[in-house]
C-alpha cells in the first residue's frame, strides 16, 4: 500500500510541475498560433477548391431551375397558343357547318321547288293531254253520231212521209238541220254538267 500511495504522490507531484502552466484555451501558446494556421488553410482550401465547386454545382443548379421555368413558361405559352388554334380552328369548322348547312337547306329548298315545277308542268301536261284526247273522242262521238242520226233521222222521215229522199243535197240539209238542234243541246248540257 505504501508503494500505491507513493505512487500516488509522484503523480500528484508531476502533474502539480506541469501545473505551471495552465490549460486555459484563452490564453495563447504555441498550439494556439498552430490551430490558427491550420483553420486558414482549411479555409483557404475550402475557399479555393470547395466553395467555388459548390458555387459552380449552386449556379448550375439555379441556371437549369431557370431554364425549366423558361421551358415550362414555353411550353404554357405554346399550350396556349395551340388551345386558341385549336378554339379557333374548332370556331371556324362550326361556321363552316352552319354554312354548309345553310347552303343545303337552300339548295333543298330549290330542288324542292324545282320537282313542284316540274311536277306541276307535268301534271299540267297530262291534263292537257288528255283534254286533247277527250275533244278528239268527242268529235269522233259528234261524227259517228251525227252519220247514225242522220240515217235515223232518213229512214224515219222516209217512213213518215212515205216519201223518197233520196236526194243527195236534200238529206245533207235535213241531217245538218237536224244535227244542229242535237249539238245545241248536247252544248247546253254540257255547260249545265260543267
Amino acid at each position: 500500500m505504501l508503494a500505491t500511495g507513493m505512487h500516488a504522490s509522484v503523480l500528484l507531484a508531476a502533474s502539480n510541475s506541469s501545473g505551471d502552466k495552465t490549460n486555459n484555451f484563452l490564453i495563447p501558446n504555441g498550439t494556439f498560433i498552430f490551430e490558427w494556421i491550420v483553420f486558414v488553410l482549411i479555409l483557404i482550401f475550402l475557399a479555393s477548391k470547395v466553395i467555388p465547386r459548390i458555387s459552380a454545382l449552386i449556379e448550375k443548379r439555379q441556371e437549369t431551375i431557370r431554364q425549366q421555368l423558361e421551358d415550362a413558361k414555353k411550353s404554357r405559352e405554346e399550350a396556349d397558343k395551340a388551345r386558341q388554334e385549336y378554339q379557333d380552328a374548332l370556331a371556324e369548322t362550326r361556321r363552316e357547318i352552319t354554312r354548309l348547312r345553310e347552303e343545303a337547306q337552300a339548295e333543298r329548298g330549290q330542288i324542292l321547288e324545282e320537282a313542284r315545277a316540274e311536277a306541276t308542268a307535268y301534271r299540267e301536261e297530262q291534263v292537257k293531254v288528255l283534254e286533247d284526247r277527250l275533244a278528239t273522242e268527242r268529235q269522233q262521238i259528234l261524227m259517228s253520231l251525227r252519220s247514225e242520226v242522220g240515217e235515223l233521222a232518213f229512214s224515219l222521215s222516209e217512213k213518215i212521209v212515205h216519201s223518197s229522199l233520196r236526194d243527195d243535197e236534200r238529206q245533207r240539209q235535213l241531217v245538218d238541220d237536224f244535227i244542229s238542234g242535237i249539238g245545241a243541246t248536247v252544248n247546253a248540257e254540257a255547260g249545265v254538267t260543267s
